[in-house]
């Protein structure tokens, strides 16, 4: 596997730099009483890791520390601000660039570190205008649109990926929310720990079953991109 991090700075130079990388991001957030905070990074790093093994795209190393959203004022949730993130992806999207890494895959266990991602891809543009980058929240891009924050189907990919855990401890609670955008769900829910659904139905074989076709789906789409470019004449 071709992994950044565990590569010498030769072996990186001699690498076919047509190749996606792949960079992991996530979030140390709270994920209720269950779940350890490390859910968003667990899951962003087994699923670009299998991505990478199945497809020869290039593995670059997790950015642990993710947009700290409406979930910033439970325990145990530890961000950066939107501005803050967008700035480190300006930076890193841009090294690649330089090194000559146009074709970059953020893969993210955390739905909101999108927006911050996104601008950033606006900024690099403005000197790097042949970059082609994408932003995956890994439930999403591969068509599970109703999981929701520590429910049950997050909860049994958390338990397929090897996530520390505490199913005894689950609590189910659904979050009613106002009309508008809220700053702090700790705010209008406090003592969930940002629970919406019922994790305490959560069934590992599930996970399992759903971590695979998330693997199978994300996995097809790096290999087209990468057949897509090694077509070009």
């Amino acid at each position: 596997m071709n992994n950044w991090s565990q590569l010498t700075s030769d072996e990186v130079a001699k690498l076919d730099h047509s190749l996606p990388v792949i960079m992991p991001l996530g979030l140390v957030e709270a994920h209720g009483p269950h779940l350890a905070t490390s859910v968003d990074m667990d899951t962003a790093t087994y699923f670009a890791r299998r991505i990478a093994e199945d497809t020869g795209a290039i593995l670059l190393p997790l950015l642990p520390y993710g947009f700290a959203d409406e979930m910033a004022e439970y325990a145990g949730t530890l961000g950066i601000r939107a501005d803050t993130m967008a700035a480190i992806i300006t930076d890193l999207s841009s090294h690649l660039c330089v090194h000559g890494f146009k074709r970059q895959i953020f893969l993210s266990g955390h739905g909101a570190n999108k927006m911050p991602v996104e601008l950033a891809f606006y900024r690099v543009w403005e000197k790097h205008p042949d970059l082609q980058a994408v932003y995956w929240n890994y439930w999403t891009e591969a068509g599970f649109t109703k999981i929701a924050h520590a429910d049950k189907g997050e909860t049994e990919i958390a338990l397929a990926v090897g996530t520390k855990s505490h199913l005894e401890l689950a609590k189910d609670f659904k979050v009613q929310k106002p009309w508008h955008r809220i700053r702090s769900r700790a705010a209008i829910c406090p003592g969930t720990g940002g629970i919406n659904g019922e994790p305490s139905k959560a069934d590992l074989k599930e996970g399992e079953r759903v971590r695979e076709e998330i693997v199978r789906i994300l996995t097809d789409k790096v290999r087209a991109i990468i057949a897509a470019e090694k077509s070009k004449p």
